[in-house]
C-alpha cells in the first residue's frame, strides 16, 4: 500500500507487537532476560523458539573484556550451521528467528529484481575485499537500484573480518542511471576512531558550542552535572580527529516558538522570571524544585542553545545534508516536563527535537529511543497520547524507588509511568515502551548483553513495525562502565554495537543527544 494508506491504517490499527502491548503491557518486560548473577562463563543457548513467559537468549561470554560488535551480536547460534553453537560465535548478519507470535517482526519485503546485486550471491566479503585492497579507489557500477537497501547491504558485508579494512560509499552513477559504489582502503584508526566506519563518518555532523554552556554552573561549589562533561567530550573527540572529519553544525539559540512545541508558555515566561531574581531568591526558588540548579541568565541561554543546537543537527539530517549527527550539548533535557524543570533538565530538547521533525521537518514518524539510566518522564508525558512518536526507554526501575519515582511529589505516578504498564494514553496507548532495570541489591547489574538482548528481542521488532522517519537517541551515559550512579556495565563497544544497530532504521537518519553521565572519564 502507499505510504497515506500505511499510515491511514496505523492510525487505525496498531501494529502487533504494539497492540499486544495495550493488552499486556508486562509482556515485554517477560521477553527481556533478567540481570540476574551467572556462574563464570556459562552459555544459554538460543532454542527454536522463544515465548515471552520462557524467555531464552545466548548472552555471549559474561566475563569477556573488550567484545566486538560482531561478538556482541544475538543470537550466537547461526540456524544454517550445522555445529550449532558449540563455542561458534557467529555474524548476526540475517535476521534472529522468530522468537514469538507477540514478538516476531513483520514479514520481510519481496526480494529486489534480479538486476539489483541483492538479488544476487554474487557480492560476497572476500569479493568486495579483493576489490578494494589496491592503494587506489576503485568503482563498481550497478543497474538501477533502490540505494537503501543496498547500502545496508554492503554495510552487513564491512562486519565481515575480510572487509573490515574497507571504505564503502555509494553514490549515483555517472551515466546509465544506475549506482556507483566506490571501494577504497580505510585509513588506519587507532582508539575510539577504530569504532566508526569511515563510510558513516563522511557523512556524519556535530553542534558543539564552544564556552556556550559554562554559563550553566552550580552556584555552590561542585556538581556532577557541570560544565566540563560537555568539554571534556568534545576535546576527546577532537583528540581522536572525529571532530575535524565530520560536518560542523553552526549552534543556535531556540526561539520561544520551538520551545513551546514541547513546553507551556507560562513555563517559558516563569524561566525568564526567575533567572533575574537575586541569587539568594533563585536559590530558595530552586530548593522547592526536583534536584534542580540555575545560576541567572546564563542557565536559560545554555539550555536555550542546547535545545537549538539539537534542532538545527535535526534539520541537517532531515534535509540530507548529513546522514547522522552527535550534539554535544548540556543541560540535559529527559526530566523537564510541559510545566516545570526538574531531574538537572531545564529546557526538553529531545522532545522538542522530536516534534519539531514533525511539524515543520516532514517526519511522520519519529523513534525516540533513551537509554539514560534515569526514565525520560518529560519524553514519555510530551508524547504519551501522540501515536506518530514512539518513546523506547530502557533504565533503572529498581521497583519504583529510582529516580523520578522517589520525588516526593507524585512518586507513585511515576513509578507506574516508567515500569512496563506505561503504555502510553489515549490514541498515543502502546506507543511508550518502558523497560526497567530491578537489581538492587544484586551482585550482578545490566551491561553489554543484557542491553543487546533488548535491543534485539524487544526494540528492534517493535521499531522495525513502527517504520520511523526519524531516530533520535536520548543518550546519557550513566550506564556506562564506571559511572558511580547508575552502577551499570554497558562498554564503549556495547555502545558501539547499540548505535550500529540504530543506524539499520530511518534510512540511517539518526541525531544522537548528550543527555545524562556524570563521570567524565566514563563518558
Amino acid at each position: 500500500c502507499s505510504p497515506l494508506d500505511r499510515q491511514a491504517l496505523l492510525a487505525r490499527s496498531p501494529p502487533p507487537v504494539l497492540a499486544r502491548m495495550r493488552l499486556d503491557p508486562w509482556a515485554a518486560a517477560r521477553a527481556v532476560p533478567d540481570a540476574t548473577p551467572r556462574r563464570p562463563l556459562e552459555r544459554v543457548p538460543l532454542g527454536a523458539s522463544t515465548t515471552p513467559e520462557t524467555p531464552e537468549a545466548d548472552l555471549g561470554t559474561k566475563h569477556s573484556k573488550t567484545p566486538r560488535d560482531r561478538d556482541l551480536a544475538l543470537p550466537a547460534r547461526n540456524p544454517l550451521s550445522p555445529r550449532g553453537c558449540q563455542g561458534c560465535q557467529t555474524i548476526n548478519v540475517t535476521p534472529p528467528p522468530p522468537l514469538s507470535p507477540a514478538l516476531a517482526p513483520a514479514p520481510p519485503p519481496p526480494p529486489p529484481p534480479a538486476s539489483c546485486c541483492l538479488a544476487t550471491p554474487t557480492v560476497r566479503p572476500h569479493d568486495l575485499a579483493e576489490r578494494g585492497t589496491s592503494s587506489s579507489q576503485r568503482s563498481v557500477a550497478l543497474p538501477p537500484c533502490d540505494e537503501a537497501p543496498l547500502e545496508r547491504a554492503l554495510h552487513r558485508l564491512t562486519l565481515h573480518e575480510p572487509c573490515a579494512a574497507l571504505r564503502v560509499v555509494i553514490k549515483p552513477a555517472a551515466a546509465g542511471g544506475g549506482v556507483e559504489v566506490a571501494i577504497s582502503p580505510r585509513m588506519a584508526e587507532a582508539g575510539p576512531a577504530a569504532l566508526v566506519s569511515s563510510a558513516h563518518l563522511a557523512r556524519s555532523a556535530l553542534v558543539y558550542e564552544e564556552g556556550g554552556s559554562s554559563g550553566h554552573h552550580y552556584p555552590g561549589g561542585s556538581h556532577p552535572e557541570q560544565p566540563a562533561r560537555a568539554t571534556a567530550l568534545w576535546a576527546e573527540l577532537c583528540a581522536e580527529g572525529l571532530a575535524g572529519a565530520a560536518l560542523r553544525v553552526p549552534a543556535r539559540l531556540a526561539t520561544e516558538d520551538e520551545i513551546c512545541l514541547v513546553h507551556e508558555r507560562s513555563h517559558w515566561r516563569r524561566l525568564e522570571e526567575v533567572v533575574r531574581l537575586e541569587a539568594s531568591e533563585l536559590r530558595r526558588w530552586c530548593e522547592q524544585q526536583d534536584s534542580l540548579y540555575l545560576n541567572g541568565a546564563g542557565s536559560l541561554t545554555a539550555a536555550r542553545l542546547a535545545c537549538g543546537s539539537l534542532l538545527a543537527l535535526t534539520e541537517e539530517v532531515m534535509a540530507g545534508r548529513a546522514r547522522n549527527g552527535l550534539a554535544v550539548v548540556r543541560p540535559p533535557g529527559h526530566h523537564a516536563e510541559r510545566h516545570r524543570a526538574m531531574g538537572f533538565c531545564v529546557i526538553n530538547s529531545v522532545a522538542a527535537a522530536a516534534a519539531h521533525a514533525r511539524a515543520a521537518l516532514g517526519a511522520r514518524r519519529v523513534l525516540v529511543v533513551d537509554w539514560d539510566i534515569h526514565h525520560g518522564n518529560g519524553i514519555q508525558r510530551a508524547f504519551e497520547a501522540d501515536p506518530s512518536v514512539l518513546y523506547f526507554s530502557v533504565h533503572r526501575l529498581e521497583r519504583g524507588t529510582f529516580f523520578p519515582a522517589d520525588v516526593d511529589v507524585a512518586g507513585a505516578e511515576y513509578a507506574a509511568e516508567m515500569s512496563p504498564s506505561g503504555v502510553g494514553k489515549g490514541v498515543g496507548e502502546g506507543t511508550s515502551v518502558n523497560v526497567g532495570w530491578n537489581t538492587r541489591g544484586s551482585a550482578s547489574r545490566p551491561g553489554d548483553a543484557e542491553y543487546l538482548a533488548v535491543w534485539d528481542e524487544l526494540l528492534l521488532p517493535i521499531a522495525t513495525e513502527f517504520s520511523p522517519d526519524l531516530v533520535i537517541v536520548a543518550a546519557g551515559y550513566d550506564a556506562a562502565e564506571g559511572d558511580p550512579l547508575g552502577g551499570c556495565h554497558v562498554t564503549p563497544a556495547g555502545y558501539h554495537a547499540l548505535t550500529r544497530r540504530l543506524m539499520r532504521l530511518a534510512g540511517g537518519r539518526l541525531v544522537v543527544a548528550l543527555e545524562g553521565g556524570y563521570s567524565i572519564s566514563a563518558t
